[in-house]
């Protein structure tokens, strides 16, 4: 970036303070996270749970470089092996169930699994971008509008081929560590149905598929509307809570609650299923058509009903339909259940995340604790011959 540049940040509390002409000249086209009918679905329906910061800098002409997006966010953990070192960096962080409360500060989408917290101008590099990212979170730290409201700032998510650019964080003192991988499956071009995709399976996964298909076939899977979430409101919630509760760790418990909000303002882009047994909603799932990509995002189950009806296998097979009549080159499962995934055909990416602690003595302790976070172990299923692979 030529030196002569002088950044200028600005930052916005709501969607609505933000200049759309100046957000929208940065916004990839293909990233549905960062537009603004997206970030005005959240900010409306997660008041309680997601406190949204976004950014715009600007050089010295005053033509935006940069548009980003933090959260201040609370992460709870379960159960910790190193609870006295947690307690030492987040003080009152313990709850009364003996799980730990976190406030962060993440620079990225809470809900998706990639790099969706920032688009910038071909006039600077990824690395100056997060240069800008990196300072921008050291102003919100000492900003009095959220000094003391969060102890630890996460940058998510990184994919290997940005690693390169992204260590530039390291010299702002973060720390790098992976956690779960993301399931990825490539779609191949003679995929043009999903009968394609059963075809080229080994024998062993055909009949696996279409055993869950046996078993779901009293299952009504179909495209609810927003008025339709509205009306399952409730139990959409506690579908949701019923695969957080299983979960190690928790965040953004009210997340169900932007469904709608996101049907609404994003029409096909947003893809919400309902899963019905007998006109009773069992389970749901969410996925974004973003780009070439339609990344799935969350479901809910009522677990009684999961073996019988083979409900999630069912859920994973209706990503790839999907996938597949969309025409899009990559299907993103995300994090957890990495075994059934690779059975579907996707294979595990590794994704880097960033951290550190505000204070510069606990971040030095923050070293053992992220040291300790590593991807779930698990056996990869390959059910395809192996030139139908495309690398992710």
């Amino acid at each position: 970036m030529p030196k002569k540049i002088s950044e200028i940040f600005t930052f916005f509390q709501s969607v609505k303070e933000i200049p759309q002409a100046d957000w929208n000249v940065l916004k990839s086209k293909n990233t549905v996270y960062l537009s603004l009918p997206y970030l005005t679905a959240l900010e409306e329906t997660l008041k309680g749970t997601i406190k949204p910061i976004y950014l715009l800098v600007y050089d010295s002409e005053k033509k935006p470089l940069l548009a980003g997006m933090f959260q201040i966010a609370t992460f709870t953990y379960k159960k910790t092996s190193q609870q006295n070192l947690f307690i030492k960096l987040f003080q009152d962080c313990r709850n009364e169930d003996d799980s730990f409360s976190i406030k962060g500060l993440v620079c990225g989408n809470m809900f998706a699994t990639g790099e969706h917290g920032f688009a910038y101008s071909e006039k600077i590099s990824k690395p100056n971008a997060l240069e800008f990212l990196a300072k921008a979170a050291k102003i919100i730290q000492k900003d009095s509008r959220w000094e003391g409201l969060f102890k630890v700032i996460l940058f998510k998510e990184f994919w290997p081929q940005s690693i390169a650019n992204a260590s530039v964080l390291e010299d702002y003192k973060y720390r790098d560590f992976q956690a779960d991988v993301n399931m990825v499956l490539k779609l191949h071009p003679s995929w043009k149905t999903f009968s394609d995709y059963l075809k080229s399976m080994k024998a062993k996964y055909r009949t696996k598929a279409k055993n869950a298909f046996k078993k779901s076939e009293k299952l009504n899977i179909r495209s609810i509307s927003s008025e339709e979430i509205m009306q399952h409101q409730n139990g959409i919630q506690q579908l949701f809570r019923n695969v957080l509760d299983k979960s190690g760790y928790r965040y953004g418990e009210n997340y169900p609650a932007s469904f709608a909000a996101l049907k609404e303002n994003l029409g096909d882009l947003f893809l919400c299923k309902g899963v019905f047994l007998e006109g009773n909603l069992i389970a749901f799932s969410t996925a974004f058509l973003n780009g070439d990509a339609l990344e799935a995002n969350y479901v809910g189950l009522d677990y009684k009903y999961n073996t019988e009806y083979a409900v999630y296998e069912r859920l994973l097979y209706d990503y790839v339909e999907e996938a597949i009549a969309l025409k899009v080159a990559e299907l993103h499962l995300g994090r957890t259940s990495e075994l059934i995934k690779s059975a579907v055909g996707a294979l595990p990416v590794s994704m880097t995340l960033y951290a550190r602690h505000t204070s510069k003595i606990k971040n030095v302790l923050l070293k053992p604790i992220l040291e300790n976070i590593e991807p779930s172990a698990f056996e990869l299923r390959r059910p395809f011959a192996e030139y139908l692979y495309l690398q992710p």
